[in-house]
């Protein structure tokens, strides 16, 4: 019981060090979808590169958000397909990176659904390597 009584105690500290989410969350705060972990927070450049990583979204404090360290700006999760609505072009995310995906036939074997994207939501991420199947 001594056991169970120290645990609780040290469970229920505070510190004023930045928080520490290890296995990451996403968080909304006026508007803006944040993804948290470790000391770090990133920006999601849009609802819909949020919403890529199919995580569920806590309202997160001002407050909280401030102890953190920026990591920059975040896109579509790796194995989204999305399709740039300025010039039509369809991109797979890989390794954080938009790779043109010049075949039809490479839809078919990646069977997912296409998001339609802005070309600044594209653009976040490094251009990659085209797949042309």
């Amino acid at each position: 019981m001594n056991i169970l009584k120290a645990f609780r105690k040290k469970s229920t500290q505070i510190t004023k060090d930045a928080p520490f989410v290890p296995s990451g969350l996403v968080g909304l705060n006026a508007g803006s979808f944040y993804y948290v972990k470790g000391n770090k927070r990133f920006k999601f450049v849009s609802e819909r590169a949020m919403k890529s990583w199919c995580l569920p979204v806590l309202k997160i404090d001002a407050t909280f958000l401030n102890k953190l360290t920026s990591g920059g700006t975040l896109g579509f999760r790796d194995g989204s397909l999305v399709k740039d609505i300025s010039d039509g072009k369809i991109y797979l995310i890989s390794d954080s990176k938009r790779r043109h995906v010049v075949s039809p036939d490479v839809l078919q074997w990646i069977n997912t659904e296409i998001i339609d994207a802005g070309q600044k939501e594209v653009l976040v991420h490094q251009e990659g390597e085209p797949i042309d199947g």
